[in-house]
């Protein structure tokens, strides 16, 4: 059996913008694989010229350090640089948001680190295809709290540099899960109250590719008939899409993900903000809640009755009334860290 031993089939691609990424920590990556090559990326420019690197000499294992955002730049610049297929991918829990890598079993990094010379350059796999908006490449997408959430926490980081930077309690409610809960009850319900008494939002969801599944009364999956185009029509808090199970936190917002392979499982939750906070816990585990619509779709349109935030990977994208949302042609293998 073939084992990376000292990295010569391998490069490490970092985000020194995300959370855990320290240089200490990609120097640690450094000294276990010293033959490996390191790519420690600050701006979309050097991720471009080392994305170029790549594509001209692609590693057997690339592995990504830095959270859910992370991983979708590397995927799109290695794409945008000519890419066809992608190198199997070992992703690092070292992110804020670190759902794709939670979903693949992943471990604190300096435990995995110390696997790595002895783990095969055939590594054990697990194989996901992806979501397409706008052109770019996803794990999730979605409009609606998600992304007003990660809105409101990315507003909260910004007007709080200096707090954050000073330490204390101002970091401890600005940064990861303590600044999602933070940014959730002080920002985005509040605001979610006040669009709720003006309306809320309607949701036309619009067939744009295969018949559709869905689940029957019974919880059993079943073909929706291709002459029905409207999947769906009505309130909703959250549309969103996902190949994977987790969105951040280890937040279980796609329980059905891998369910139907090749396709993405879109969800709509049609409650009140209240009532959703009131079963945030069912919410983060995953579990079925009055109000919760699923589908297993390939293409969808999504028409809104007003511009809303607007995310993909986690990362907030702007507004929009009408987004389509398609299976991508690419597909990706990642390290499974459980074997």
């Amino acid at each position: 059996m073939e084992v990376i031993g000292r990295g010569a089939d391998v490069a490490g691609w970092f985000n020194t913008h995300a959370k855990r990424v320290t240089q200490a920590r990609v120097d640690a990556f450094h000294t276990t694989l010293p033959e490996a090559r390191v790519f420690a990326c600050s701006s979309f420019d050097e991720a471009e010229r080392h994305a170029d690197e790549l594509v001209r000499s692609p590693p057997r294992i690339l592995f990504c350090g830095g959270g859910d955002g992370t991983v979708v730049a590397l995927l799109n610049s290695l794409r945008k640089r000519g890419a066809k297929t992608f190198p199997l991918i070992g992703l690092f829990k070292l992110g804020t948001g670190n759902g794709w890598p939670s979903a693949v079993g992943a471990h604190r990094y300096e435990t995995e680190l110390r696997r790595l010379p002895t783990m095969p350059l055939a590594a054990p796999s697990r194989h996901f295809q992806l979501c397409e908006v706008e052109g770019k490449l996803c794990q999730f997408t979605g409009v609606g709290w998600d992304a007003t959430l990660l809105n409101d926490y990315k507003r909260n980081l910004e007007n709080r540099q200096q707090q954050i930077l000073a330490g204390g309690l101002a970091a401890r409610l600005s940064k990861g899960l303590g600044g999602y809960l933070y940014s959730l009850f002080r920002l985005t319900v509040p605001g979610e109250l006040q669009r709720a008494r003006e309306g809320g939002t309607q949701l036309r969801l619009e067939n744009l590719g295969e018949p559709a599944l869905t689940f029957d009364q019974h919880q059993q999956r079943v073909l929706v008939p291709a002459t029905q185009t409207t999947l769906y029509e009505g309130p909703m808090s959250i549309g969103a899409a996902g190949i994977e199970p987790y969105w951040g936190s280890k937040f279980m917002a796609f329980p059905h993900a891998t369910a139907v392979p090749g396709r993405m499982n879109f969800r709509v939750y049609d409650r009140h903000v209240l009532i959703g906070v009131n079963n945030m816990f069912n919410l983060w585990g995953g579990k079925e809640l009055p109000g919760m619509f699923d589908w297993w779709v390939t293409g969808v349109r999504l028409h809104l009755s007003r511009p809303m935030p607007f995310q993909v990977g986690g990362d907030v994208m702007g507004t929009r009334e009408v987004i389509d949302f398609k299976m991508a042609t690419e597909t990706v293998d990642l390290i499974d860290w459980n074997h």
